[in-house]
């Protein structure tokens, strides 16, 4: 068996929902620079807190990123390494179609 194959393909739909919004990419590449609190993630992507909290639970609900909480302070950070890879994978690519000019 190739390994993945036991994941339904509802629950890559379910993170690939996920990722289809540019807001919660952005979310993602600043979390692969480390943990973060909602605060620094709003002076990141210049969106207002609500607006970042609701992406974290987006994100949080299919397992891509982690919270820790620490008095009043909640820290995210990527829920795993895979995530991570993941997220410089989809930069990669991205990245090379705006050097080869494909869009």
């Amino acid at each position: 068996m190739i390994r993945g194959q036991a994941v339904s393909a509802a629950v890559m739909l379910e993170v690939g929902r996920a990722l289809s919004c540019e807001n919660r990419l952005n979310l993602l590449m600043a979390l692969t620079e480390g943990e973060a609190t909602v605060s620094e993630l709003v002076d990141y992507t210049g969106t207002s807190q609500p607006n970042v909290s609701n992406h974290l639970a987006v994100l949080r609900s299919v397992g891509l990123v982690a919270s820790e909480r620490s008095g009043r302070t909640v820290r995210y950070e990527l829920a795993s390494p895979e995530v991570g890879n993941l997220v410089k994978a989809l930069m990669a690519v991205a990245e090379d179609r705006e050097l080869t000019g494909r869009t």
